[in-house]
Order: structure tokens, then C-alpha cells, then sequence
């Protein structure tokens, strides 16, 4: 694979994680809109929001802190572009699956509850993880690569 193709896989995806989420939230929309979902279990709307706001304030921070961690490692090895890429691309995967995870959570929760706040938090994960999408310009930022790497890119 060359490198137009390595990050050409990775925005796809990217762009599948979040349309995953995007269908999955607007399937368990329509159904409650629909009236289709099963009883609201109202019994446990208190302690599911609290746990969908910890971990996705976890999610977030975890993630961000490992990505910007591995990043600032990444930056200062002393190899080619494409190991860096590689390794650019294992952060980037951790990342989303940790900001991904809160926000499946939190669509279950609107679905086994009826609250729309849990939608509304899922909306806020889903937007930060589109601000996430990788390009091969925020790549060469981010690792700092040289002229040269940014061509082998």
C-alpha cells in the first residue's frame, strides 16, 4: 500500500466508525419516536446518567491525553514516514475507540431509558469525533514531518 492509500484507509475509516454511531442513534430515535422501544426503565435514568457523563468525560480526556502523549513520541523517533504513519494510525484508532465507546453507552442508555439528553450527549461525542477525522495535512502537523516525509506521503 502506498501512502496516499494508508491515509485514504484511515479516513474511511474514521468515516465508518461515526456513520455507525450516526445510524445506530437514528434507528433507536425512530423507534422511540415510533413508539416501538420497550418500556422506559425510568428506575434507572439517574445512575445511567451519571455513568454516560463520567465515561464520556474519561473517554475524552483518556483518549486525548494517550493521543497526544503517543504523538509527541512518535514526533521525536528517528524513523521513515510510513513507520510513523503506522504508528499515527494505532494512536488515531485507540483515540476514537475511546471517545467511540461513551458514546455507543450512551445511545443504549437512551434506548433502554426514553431520555433525550442521553441523545444530546451522544450528538456532542459524535461531533467531537467527526472534529477528529484525519487528513494528510493535520498528519504532517501533528507528527511535524519534514518536506521530504510530507512527499513520501
Amino acid at each position: 500500500m502506498n501512502k496516499e492509500s494508508d491515509i485514504k484507509a484511515l479516513t474511511i475509516l474514521h468515516k465508518a466508525l461515526l456513520a455507525g454511531q450516526v445510524i445506530f442513534a437514528a434507528v433507536c430515535v425512530f423507534l422511540a419516536y415510533a413508539k416501538m422501544l420497550p418500556t422506559a426503565q425510568e428506575d434507572l435514568d439517574r445512575i445511567l446518567q451519571v455513568m454516560a457523563v463520567v465515561l464520556s468525560a474519561a473517554g475524552f480526556i483518556g483518549g486525548n491525553s494517550f493521543f497526544k502523549k503517543r504523538v509527541l513520541e512518535i514526533r521525536d523517533m528517528q524513523t521513515n514516514a510510513k513507520e510513523k504513519l503506522t504508528m499515527y494510525r494505532a494512536a488515531c484508532i485507540v483515540q476514537w475507540a475511546l471517545l467511540e465507546g461513551p458514546g455507543i453507552f450512551t445511545i443504549i442508555c437512551f434506548f433502554i431509558t426514553g431520555n433525550y439528553a442521553f441523545i444530546a450527549l451522544a450528538a456532542v461525542l459524535m461531533l467531537l469525533f467527526a472534529m477528529l477525522a484525519p487528513s494528510k495535512t493535520k498528519i504532517a502537523f501533528q507528527l511535524a514531518l519534514s518536506e521530504e516525509e510530507l512527499n513520501e506521503l
